[in-house]
């Protein structure tokens, strides 16, 4: 498996360099839903919820399709987020049915519809990873970014999968804002006490999930000129917390362009089209979560629209895009997959590679 997916990676890598459309599909990212039990200050999806209601979902069946044809193009992991996953009951169907082709499968949720048989229910359809959102080591910090009452369940999610699931590897994902930034070094600690494999930290954006949000609702938690100083700082802090622990983490050269997002961001070759797809909740097919698109697998299948004219031609908007991102799905998988970084950081990226598929089959 792992001298199949180094050449698919090369290939990859070729592929994108020389503007080629590439043979297979290393990651999926779905996106099953719009709901979400949540309303979360800084997110958009709600907003996504509301311009798709009058469209229906896509339904186990068809999402079993999507899997299907992703096991055609070679996929090898699947990361399924919404919305909240948990809000669908076929959740762990989909889950089953990937992990029954061969696919390593990662979901993304807030934690706090977690309970003992949603718990049992991931463990025996065989999810490999589960990343779980925490915001601060302090209550009123995390509930003042995701709601009132939302942060003993999220702790409460994390101890219930070490506990029930133990063969589950499970991160927290941090959203680094203007109300939390000076809790990134001690979150460390914290998530160390939590026992979690992996600590992910990513800056705020105003595109990507949060590209339908009106600015003025979350004004207070985007960084502004005068505390890039701070910001600097408290990275560099974190970056070396991180350094001195055992968690899995962000990269260093994810650190380093953290605060340029603000002033000048880094550029980089994105590999989203090529290395990873994004699929929506009612079926539309986009090389990045922050691109509209109309091809969708309710015409053709997944593979077909894959390997299409059309969507070559959005590839082309990624090598052309200059939107400012610095997150952990497109951006961290493009640094990773420089030249430079697959032999610099060689051990990093076997230790990301171990978190994600060295569990049980």
């Amino acid at each position: 498996m792992i001298i199949k997916n180094g050449y698919r990676v090369a290939h990859v890598v070729a592929t994108r360099q020389l503007g080629l459309a590439p043979r297979y599909m290393p990651i999926m990212l779905m996106f099953i839903t719009d709901k979400c039990n949540l309303r979360c200050r800084m997110c958009g999806v709600c907003e996504l919820e509301r311009d798709r209601s009058a469209e229906k979902e896509l339904s186990t069946e068809e999402w079993f399709g999507v899997i299907d044809a992703a096991e055609r193009l070679g996929t090898t992991l699947v990361s399924i987020s919404g919305g909240e996953p948990l809000m669908r009951a076929d959740l762990y169907d989909m889950i089953r049915h990937a992990h029954g082709k061969g696919m390593t499968v990662h979901i993304c949720t807030n934690g706090t519809l977690m309970n003992a048989d949603r718990a049992v229910k991931l463990r025996d359809s065989g999810v490999s990873t589960v990343s779980i959102s925490v915001e601060s080591p302090r209550a009123e910090v995390h509930e003042h970014l995701r709601g009132k009452g939302t942060f003993v369940p999220a702790l409460g999610a994390i101890k219930m999968l070490r506990e029930t699931a133990p063969d589950i590897r499970v991160g927290i994902n941090y959203l680094i804002t203007r109300q939390n930034y000076k809790n990134m070094a001690e979150m460390v600690e914290f998530a160390e006490s939590l026992g979690v494999h992996q600590i992910k930290f990513a800056p705020i954006h105003t595109n990507l999930l949060h590209r339908l949000k009106h600015i003025e609702q979350y004004a207070d938690l985007l960084f502004t000129r005068e505390n890039m100083h701070d910001l600097e700082e408290q990275v560099k802090l974190l970056s070396d917390a991180c350094a001195k622990s055992s968690l899995l983490t962000t990269s260093t050269t994810f650190f380093s362009g953290i605060a340029d997002l603000y002033s000048t961001p880094h550029a980089f070759r994105c590999y989203a089209g090529w290395a990873a797809v994004a699929v929506g909740p009612t079926g539309l097919v986009t090389p990045c979560a922050d691109m509209d698109g109309s091809l969708s697998v309710r015409q053709r299948p997944l593979d077909e629209i894959w390997r299409s004219r059309e969507f070559h031609e959005q590839r082309k908007c990624v090598q052309s895009c200059d939107s400012a991102c610095w997150d952990t799905t497109n951006t961290e998988l493009s640094l990773r997959l420089r030249p430079t970084a697959l032999a610099g950081e060689f051990l990093q990226n076997w230790r990301d590679i171990k978190f994600y598929f060295g569990g049980k089959k």
